[in-house]
């Protein structure tokens, strides 16, 4: 049976917003509490100077900050998980619960119970942000304006003191604040959304550049010693093969001489497409020098990298054929090496590989050496000394 997963309606924080609304939600969360103590202190203050305050007024007020308090307690328990749009909606349901409640009660109160929608919008669309303000607004407009048509048929409710004209430019005003509140969250949390998009996309390019070999595409030198780095510390924990082939190419000068450096760039650029045209995808091939390149061969054994030299070394002269006669044929020199058990850091593996690349080339043309037959032939130099 395959798992059903729900639609989230929940405003999507992106990653790198997510710190950001963390702190600005638990700065909301302290005002909060600061306002619902100082509240409290003015509550308990009625019950002594004010006893002849409506009980259900004060049970009211009471009820109102416990249920702030606990919502906002919540809220504080969501931000700890990093569910932060959580906290955002869970608050501002707080605010927009009591506020409506508050109204149904105490609608005479308008003037100043209508401010916790405002809390609410502020609280949602800083916290979770997105569009997530205008549901909270919406209800809010067509609640205060309930209110308000309430208030007008009931004169009662409306006080000595009231007055239609009045009333009506003040409730636009709200319903224009409320509104305003999240058209300016929405629109604040999209700028801040760009301009943190943008950096991301500059940094992006600079560690690109930075990674890349601007000739020919590939990697740098900087970036697969870098990637050395992880397969090598991946290799050891795991025990798994790890190969790494440092390639120079033949008799590249001679093309430089005779054809001009543009030229001697543009074979650079082929012979880079042809070699990683045959690799794997998460085999790494890197320009490290004029006309040296560098591969790391992840799972690959000592065979399987000589291997990989071959196929590199065809692609390569497939491409070569294609530059017309007038052209050398075109080959590299190969070294081989594997990572083993007793190499302490990258700089065993490299120095392998780089003097099996030397032994290749000291031998002539279109030849791979093995850190074995480097080995083997170190070992032949110091008997011939002995002797």
């Amino acid at each position: 049976m395959s798992a059903r997963t729900s639609p989230n309606i929940l405003a999507k924080v992106r990653p790198e917003l997510m710190q950001y609304r963390a702190r600005m939600a638990r700065a909301i969360l302290v005002a909060v509490y600061v306002l619902l103590g100082v509240w409290l202190v003015i509550e308990v203050g009625f019950l002594a100077l004010a006893p002849e305050r409506s009980a259900s007024r004060q049970f009211f007020a009471l009820g109102a900050i416990a249920v702030l308090a606990a919502g906002g307690g919540l809220a504080y328990v969501f931000v700890r998980r990093n569910q932060v749009p959580h906290a955002g909606y869970l608050l501002a349901s707080s605010f927009f619960v009591v506020t409506a409640a508050d109204l149904v009660f105490t609608p005479q109160d308008i003037y100043i119970v209508s401010m916790g929608f405002l809390a609410a919008i502020v609280s949602v669309g800083v916290i979770a942000g997105g569009k997530s303000a205008f549901p909270f607004a919406a209800g809010s407009v067509l609640l205060t304006i309930l209110t308000w048509l309430r208030i007008l048929e009931d004169p009662a409710l409306a006080g000595p003191d009231f007055a239609p004209q009045t009333a009506i430019i003040f409730l636009l005003s709200q319903c224009i604040v409320l509104i305003a509140s999240a058209i300016i969250l929405y629109s604040l949390g999209m700028q801040v959304e760009g301009t943190i998009g943008d950096l991301h996309s500059q940094a992006d390019r600079l560690t690109q550049l930075a990674h890349t070999d601007p000739l020919t595409g590939l990697a740098n030198r900087r970036y697969i010693i870098e990637q050395l780095e992880r397969e090598f510390a991946r290799a050891r924990r795991y025990q798994r093969p790890l190969s790494l082939l440092y390639l120079d190419l033949d008799s590249f000068k001679a093309i430089n001489d005779r054809f001009g450096h543009l030229y001697g760039d543009d074979i650079l650029r082929g012979a880079a497409r042809s070699m990683r045209a045959v690799l794997r995808f998460n085999d790494l091939l890197a320009r490290i020098g004029g006309d040296e390149f560098a591969v790391l061969l992840p799972e690959t054994s000592l065979e399987g990298a000589r291997n990989v030299a071959n196929k590199l070394r065809k692609a390569l002269s497939s491409y070569g054929q294609q530059l017309g006669p007038a052209v050398p044929r075109l080959t590299f020199c190969a070294g081989v090496s594997q990572l083993r058990p007793g190499d302490a850091t990258i700089d065993d593996i490299l120095a392998r590989a780089d003097g099996a690349q030397y032994l290749a080339k000291s031998e002539g043309k279109a030849d791979t050496r093995t850190e074995q037959e480097l080995e083997a032939a170190r070992n032949t130099q110091g008997l011939s000394k002995e002797t």
